[in-house]
């Protein structure tokens, strides 16, 4: 099931991790992305992996992270990391959890450095597919009017599987 998401292609090609950059996952559960993150900064990069549950960072932290990796138990909203800190921000599968996405938008424009992306991935909102109830997934419209009241420019968002779709911006 993970395979269906093609984690590279999208980290990488759409969102644009490379080598030596800081990434900053926010929502990072069991580190599925974020450990995949690690491997493509390599040594140089850095990964700060944000999640407000204790039980999901135990897990990440179990499967042995390499040394340019933190993980930080903080609210999406408010992770305390630098201001203008990240060159590429990641909010997987987080903004359809809570009650007030654009805070974790906003939190990301703010680590973001100028010209840094925030690629954010969700279900697709017009499908009745397994996942999350279709009323609270975040819907094409709504994730651009969010990424657009942060600052962000060149938003772009596409379907990218059978159930999922991203959205892209640049700071």
């Amino acid at each position: 099931r993970i395979r269906e998401l093609r984690i590279p292609e999208l980290l990488c090609d759409i969102g644009g991790a490379t080598k030596g950059i800081t990434c900053v996952d926010l929502g990072c559960g069991t580190g599925t992305f974020a450990l995949r993150l690690a491997a493509i900064v390599g040594e140089k990069g850095k990964v700060f992996a944000v999640d407000d549950s204790t039980a999901m960072l135990d897990i990440l932290k179990s499967r042995t992270p390499p040394a340019n990796f933190r993980w930080v138990k903080a609210d999406f909203t408010t992770t305390g990391l630098e201001s203008n800190s990240a060159d590429f921000c990641l909010a997987a599968f987080v903004l359809h959890e809570t009650k007030e996405p654009q805070k974790i938008i906003n939190e990301a424009f703010r680590l973001l450095k100028p010209g840094g992306i925030l690629l954010a991935v969700e279900w697709r909102p017009e499908l009745d597919s397994p996942g999350p109830s279709q009323r609270i997934r975040i819907t094409h419209e709504k994730m651009e009017a969010m990424f657009r009241q942060a600052g962000f420019q060149d938003f772009t968002d596409q379907n990218w599987t059978e159930k999922h779709y991203y959205g892209r911006g640049k700071k």
